[in-house]
This record gives structure tokens, sequence and C-alpha cells, in this order.
């Protein structure tokens, strides 16, 4: 991401633990955002334009560490304006390589191929000359002169094509008549003549793939001026005799009304799309194809209106898909209104079609503003403030400068001593530490004999009880435990967690106010106030603090292991609310390898084998959530209808000279709605739970559907994983 300030950051997210690193700079700066590419080995390779009118890139590494960047002069005489469009030169279908699995690789070529514009207004473009390497081509030009950014996508036969708008608003397509190769970098004579598919145009493009039994179909979406947002779709694919294929502008529709910027399109795993842009009030909105593109209907069937993404107004945003436990999760990501603050929502399930489903959307989670640590935003588990809920006061110290100070209640001001970490430890019963970030020390209990018991920091002791928390969620009366999150926390001394850590609101004899103190939990006294928030503290008057992310997957790690560990006295219980009947996952997945026949002239019998999906998918308080070993087991224990055990099928399909064969398969899923019902010792707590699972073949009458699949090209369906 690109900051204020114009230094590109970035942040990586790692799903076995639901977290993310904190941002750090990647030592340069851009003119434009950041584009990135997947090379050949997997790893990421990002893209710059700078002030200078030069392409940089910065490559990731295999140790997992970053190059420094390098620079991709623009050719003499110009300078590059705009972003870079960034292709990976698909090769697979001119000579496909199985490797040692049968599988093969979407790209065994790899090399990755640019295409930008010039402050002259050409199309300059130049091609890596092996897969993963830092050497490139000349750059050589595309005839015309052009206004915007181009787009550019590999079609089904491993073709490149590029978009490109006119200055008076034509849209115009070029393609290659032959992929290239590392022998021959820029094939001489190798592009068909630029096709017009649209007029109009005010804005860059964005092309999307449709697969079909008769190939891939590209379908290119863009605004027009005072008609809108636009879609058009080839009514014939490209080929070598007409790279550029047929357009079916007769049928170009109108699907909404004129996005800022360039339209977002993402792909369903049954192939439908969904459109993605800005509304009128500032929301990230959508619209979902009903049917995807078909021979009749070459742009799909969108009868479907817009749905906004509310509560969080957008100046940019982008949308990934990516295997999220059972499903296909779309991740949107946005830049706040007038801020520089990153958002994400993400979708737990895929609705229907028809409509007899809705997606189902978590909430807006805060990853802080661009650039920033990880003591800004809502903060994190490694720097947050532990703010009295009751009083508004957060945690510090009473003197900074002695190693051994007494934990004190203070106004907020934003010093180093008023910031903690939640540390995990080795404790059977997942209780963590809170350590003050300035001292490096944890909180601990004074050797006070006799009331008042305060609180200090002293040097951290993993064997040490009395350092030692459980984090209790605590919601207000009347809370319905299907809908509401606890934003307000106890903290439950492990040494006795019939304590609990007190701020005091004011002196009462013996005791002192601003010291906090061990009082017991139930204590009913107004002056005691023992519910804490956890998350970075604004001097926003009225504001409340957030919590951080992080916390609440402590508290479900600490319930599921004091259920594993003493089931008679804790217990951990999903109570379903709502389970709706099974359904079908939306289109299918492709299950097992993707074999392709080499033989010119005859079938090939292959037997694909696969293995059926499992699991669930959980979210807690409308956030997505860790897999919970003992809280899994548990859940699926209530269930028969669950699919627990792995089972490997096969199947034998004859697959046709020269083509791909693979197999799709629809599993059954199930929601599950409700909460966690958690009796740790006698102490009870709720915690909303809305979850997606693998269900067996036959539950509510809804069998997994399986079709073997051949083609001209590989599959674009997301792996069932």
């Amino acid at each position: 991401m690109r900051g204020e300030d114009g230094t590109v950051h970035r942040r990586a997210h790692n799903p076995d633990r639901n977290k993310w690193s904190a941002w750090e700079s990647t030592g340069g700066k851009a003119a434009s955002d950041p584009v990135t590419a997947r090379e050949l080995n997997k790893r990421t390779t990002v893209f710059v334009r700078r002030d200078g009118g030069h392409l940089w890139y910065q490559k990731q590494q295999a140790n997992g560490g970053w190059s420094e960047w390098t620079v991709l002069k623009a050719p003499s005489g110009t300078t590059f304006v705009g972003a870079p469009a960034v292709v990976a030169n698909d090769n697979t279908y001119d000579s496909p390589a199985p490797d040692k699995g049968g599988v093969v690789r979407g790209n065994t070529d790899g090399r990755l191929e640019l295409f930008v514009r010039g402050a002259d207004n050409r199309i300059w473009h130049c091609v890596q000359k092996a897969p993963n390497g830092s050497s490139w081509s000349a750059w050589e030009a595309l005839p015309g002169t052009w206004a915007g950014n181009p787009t550019a996508t590999v079609s089904g036969d491993g073709r490149i094509s590029v978009f490109a708008r006119k200055a008076d608003g034509s849209l115009r397509v070029t393609a290659k008549k032959k992929p290239s190769s590392t022998e021959t970098l820029l094939p001489a004579d190798n592009w068909a003549a630029w096709k017009e598919i649209g007029t109009g145009h005010t804005g860059n493009v964005t092309v999307a793939l449709n697969t079909r039994k008769r190939g891939t179909f590209l379908q290119v979406f863009g605004n027009r001026a005072g008609l809108g947002l636009w879609t058009v779709t080839q009514s014939d694919p490209g080929t070598e005799k007409n790279p550029t294929g047929t357009w079916a502008t007769d049928s170009a529709q109108r699907i909404g009304p004129e996005v800022p910027g360039r339209p977002v399109v993402i792909a369903h795993s049954d192939g439908r799309l969904a459109a993605y842009g800005v509304n009128a009030d500032g929301y990230v909105s959508y619209r979902t194809q009903t049917s995807s593109s078909t021979q009749n209907r070459p742009n799909g069937m969108w009868a479907a209106g817009w749905k906004a993404l509310g509560d969080r107004q957008a100046d940019s945003f982008a949308v990934r898909s990516a295997p999220q436990g059972t499903t296909t999760a779309f991740d949107v990501f946005a830049i706040g209104k007038g801020t520089d603050t990153l958002y994400q929502r993400s979708r737990l399930a895929a609705g229907t079609g028809d409509g007899s489903r809705e997606d189902v959307w978590l909430d807006w989670a805060d990853l802080s503003p661009v650039g920033s640590d990880e003591c800004s935003g809502p903060g994190s588990l490694e720097c947050l403030n532990i703010e009295s809920a009751g009083l508004g006061l957060v945690l510090g110290l009473e003197n900074s400068l002695k190693p051994d100070s007494n934990v004190t209640r203070d106004a907020q001001h934003n010093q180093p001593w008023q910031k903690w970490a939640l540390k995990k430890t080795d404790d059977p019963r997942g209780a963590v530490a809170v350590v003050n970030r300035a001292k490096d020390r944890c909180l601990d209990e004074d050797d006070d004999l006799i009331s008042p018991y305060h609180l200090v920091i002293a040097p951290c002791d993993p064997e040490r009880k009395e350092q030692l928390w459980y984090i209790e969620p605590v919601l207000p009366k009347g809370a319905d435990a299907g809908k509401d999150t606890a934003s307000t926390f106890r903290l439950r001394h492990r040494a006795d967690p019939e304590s609990c850590l007190t701020a005091l609101k004011e002196d009462v004899w013996p005791h002192t106010a601003r010291k906090v103190e061990l009082i017991d939990c139930d204590t009913d006294a107004e002056n005691d106030h023992n519910t804490w928030r956890f998350g970075n503290k604004t001097l926003g008057l009225g504001q409340t603090t957030p919590t951080a992310p992080g916390v609440l997957d402590i508290v479900l790690q600490q319930a599921a292991q004091r259920c594993a560990e003493n089931p008679e006295t804790s217990t951990c219980e999903f109570v379903a609310l709502d389970t709706p009947k099974a359904y079908q996952a939306a289109g299918g997945c492709v299950a097992g390898q993707v074999l392709y026949n080499q033989s010119p002239d005859r079938d090939a019998q292959y037997y694909i084998s696969w293995a059926h999906m499992t699991g669930t998918q959980f979210s807690f308080g409308r956030t997505v959530g860790l897999s919970v070993g003992f809280l899994s087991s548990e859940f699926s224990l209530n269930f028969t209808w669950l699919q627990e055990k792995t089972k490997t099928e096969q199947v034998q399909m004859p697959v046709p000279p020269k083509q791909f064969g693979w197999v799709e398969i629809s599993p059954v899923l199930r929601e599950t709605i409700g909460y966690w019902k958690i009796n740790l010792d006698g102490h009870k707590w709720t915690v909303p739970g809305h979850n997606v699972s693998y269900a067996k073949s036959g539950t509510d009458g809804v069998k997994t559907y399986l079709v073997p699949q051949t083609s001209d090209t590989p599959p674009h369906s997301e792996h069932c994983g």
C-alpha cells in the first residue's frame, strides 16, 4: 500500500494464527499505486512508477525477505505515466509440462510481461527473459496513441490481450497471434490490428474471464460518459487466425451507475462474476450475476441489484478471492474516506444466484493507518491500552523510573508506560502475562499480607502464577447472546480466580483510588470498577475504545484449554439458534489433479483421485475465527450431519487429445447460527457464532455434485484445497 507521503508499505496475514504482521516500509516511494504479480516460484514481485517516470520493482526472496528496489528505465525520449499492467506470459498450452505429481501448473513458462503508457501516449511493453528472473527484453511500442492505463490479460489459449482507450473514448483491443518464448522474446509482427469494441469510455477498464465448453471468453467492464457502468463480452474467443476474437457489441449492457476509477470484478467458484465499485454515498457496493455468461446471454444475467457494504465509507478499495476454511472467501480492503486507514471486510458464505440465500458478510476490521506502528489504529496484542470501562482511565505506573513501580489508573496521556502487551504463555490453562512495554516487566501481585492487595510490575517469570491472567468477556444486562459481542472484559487472577483487577473511583480508607488492586470479582460496591477495554484509547471525547484484534482469539483459546483440561468443572458448548437447510456450494471447485493428454490423436484414460473436504469455518463475534481444536471437537459432537472423516475417491475419465481433464465437485455446506456458552469453574459468558461446515452428501436431501470436465484450456475454478 502507498502511504500519504508516497512510501510503499506492506503487511502480511498469517492464516494459521489469524494475525496480521506489523506494517513495514519497503524502502521505496511511488507516484502511483503499486501493482503485484506472482512469479512462477510463487513469490511476489511489486512494481511501481516513481516521480522520475521510470518503473521500479522489488522481488520476494526465498527466505521471505525482499530484494532492493531495481529500476526499469523508460525508453529513450519518454517517461512513463500511470500505473503498469503486468501479466504472466502463459505458454502452458503450447508445451504443457505436468510436474512429477501429474499436475499441470497454470503457467509452465511463468515469465512476466509489463504494459505501461508513456508520456508520449504510446503503450510500451517488455518481458522477462526467463521465469523468476531479473533480466528484461528491450521496450517495444504497440501502434497508436492512447489515454489512461492499459489493461492486459492472458486469454484461454495462452495469448495476451491488451485493452486501451483512445482520447475520443473509443475502447479497443489487440492480442498476440502467438505466445512469445524465451528464444523469441518480442516476435516480429505478432500483434493483431486494434479492434474497436465500444465508445464513450471515460476511464480504465477491467477484464474478466468466462470459461465455457467452447473456450475462455473475455468480458470487459468500464464507465461510459453519462451512461454508467457497461459490460461487453466476446461471442467467440480469440484464436491464432482471429487473435482478438469476435465481440457481441450489439449486446453491450449497462449494469449500473458510473463508479469512481476502475471497476473491480471478481469471480465466484461457480463462474458468476461480481462487479464492485464505490456508490454515490461513498460505500463499497457490489452486484453479482444471477447466472454466468452463456452463448445466448454473453454478458450473463444481472437480475439482482446492487448491495452496499455499509458502515464504512471508502476512498478506494480492492477485492481478493482466496480459500478460507470451507469456502472461497471474498475479502474487501478499503481505505477509509478522508483517512489513510485500511479496513477489511470478509465474506463468510456466498449467496445463491436466485437470491434465495444472501451473502453472509462479517464486520469491518480496522487494520490501522498505512505505514503506522503496532500501537496505532485499534492497537494490537503487542501494544494496547487497558482502560477502565467505567472510569475511562488507563493502566499506567505510579513512578515510571522505578523498576518495581505500583500500577495505577490515570488519564490517558499517550505515555509509553501506559502501553501494555498481552503475551501468551505455556500455562496449560491458557493464562496470559500482561507486560508493560516501557519496562518489559509483568503485572504482578504485591507482597501485601492484608488488604488492599496492590499490583506492581516485576521481572517476568513464566512459573509465577501471580503474573498470569484470564480474560473474561462481560456483556451488559439484557444482551442478546446470539448477536451481541462483549467489548469489555475482566482480568481474573490465575493464582486466585475469584479476584479481579479492579480500579477505584475514589479514595476509601485504607484504599488509595489511584492504585489498582485485586478485589473480589463479584463485588457490588459502586466504587469498584473491574471491567476493562483492551485497545488503543483515543483522546476524542465520546469515542469508545475498540477491542484490539486478537483479544477474542485469546479468550477462546483460554476457554478451549480450560474445557479440555477439566471437563467436569468447565464446559464449552455451542447453542444453535438456527440451522438453515443444507445447500450445495456455489458451482464447483477443482478436486484432485488437473491432467493433460499430450497424445496428438488418441484419447487417454486417466484415474483422478481426490479427498472429500471436511471441517468448519468459524466466526466469533462477527469476525473470522481460528479453528480452535477443542471447540472444533465439541462442535462436531453436536451435529451428526457433519462430514468429519476424510474419504478418498477415484474416477476414471477419458481425456481427448491435447485437452485437459479434471473433476469439479460441489460439496454440501450447512450453516449454524447461535452462540458459544462457556462455563469456566462457574464463571459464565457467551460469544456469538456463525459457522459454515462441510456436510455429508444427502443432508436435507442435498447431494454432493460431481462433474468430470475436459477442455482445450485448464480450469479457472478455485482448487478445493
